[in-house]
């Protein structure tokens, strides 16, 4: 199992450059640090097949994010709440999502 020790702002830029491109550091709103990625279905229904395969990969890593529908726009947010900032679990989880959908 990974190390869940809050990743340092520089640690974070890097791990995300070299593992998750596409996602970005944010906060949320309690001020603590997540990373985010919105992605854009074609259809409303792809967007719900990706977010099932999404909680899948959760499941199967007992790794969880947050997840957001709204219509054919899909946000997922990681972070690891017992570290109260981004891990580089969550960032492993981010890259094992981005293959699962479909562009």
């Amino acid at each position: 199992m990974v190390e869940k020790t809050s990743l340092t702002e520089s640690e974070l830029q890097d791990k995300l450059k070299e593992l998750a491109p596409e996602w970005k550091a944010e906060k949320n709103e309690k001020g603590l640090d997540i990373i985010e990625r919105v992605y854009r279905a074609k259809k409303f229904m792809e967007g719900i097949d990706f977010v099932q395969k999404v909680a899948e990969a959760a499941e199967a890593n007992n790794h969880h994010p947050d997840i957001f529908i709204n219509y054919k726009r899909i946000t997922v947010r990681y972070w690891t709440h017992s570290s109260s900032g981004v891990t580089l679990a969550d960032v492993q989880m981010a890259q094992k999502i981005d293959p699962l959908f479909d562009k």
